[in-house]
């Protein structure tokens, strides 16, 4: 088990999920590597419908992804640092996209022997319409997933 992805969206889930694969990696010298997804929901929406958006759009939507980016990536610094990852190599990869499907898509990329998620994350009307992203990586995830509660 060398290489172990956390998915990673700020909830206390992923919080505990970070604190277990920590606890794997020092035990068997394992890496790790935080990924938080940045979804931009109405473009999924409007692409699906055909929609094209307007330049004026597109400014916008790049500002607002640049402002979540630069978000997720303090919150990912904040996880690691209040946590002991002495002896533990730890990667951040914040990906523009869908987390279900970049999830399982950087899992294979990566060859990853391990995925170490929380059970529920910080979006529960979401989760009413689509379904949980945890159950969907367990379905389609290349290697073995640990869910933390």
């Amino acid at each position: 088990m060398k290489k172990i992805l956390v998915p990673v969206d700020g909830s206390s889930q992923s919080k505990k999920a970070l604190e277990q694969a920590v606890s794997i990696a020092k035990k068997y010298g394992s890496d790790v590597t935080l990924i938080s997804v940045v979804e931009i929901e109405a473009d999924v929406a409007f692409s699906e419908l055909g929609i094209t958006m307007s330049a004026e759009y597109s400014g916008i939507r790049e500002t607002l992804t640049k402002i979540k980016e630069d978000s997720t990536n303090k919150m990912l610094d904040a996880m690691i640092s209040g946590m002991d990852c002495t002896g533990v190599t730890i990667k951040k990869l914040v990906i523009v996209g869908i987390a279900h499907p970049e999830i399982v898509d950087e899992a294979v990329k990566g060859c990853y022997d391990l995925i170490v998620m929380g059970h529920r994350g910080l979006n529960p009307v979401k989760r009413f319409f689509t379904g949980s992203v945890a159950k969907r990586v367990i379905e389609d995830a290349p290697c073995s997933v640990l869910i933390v509660k």
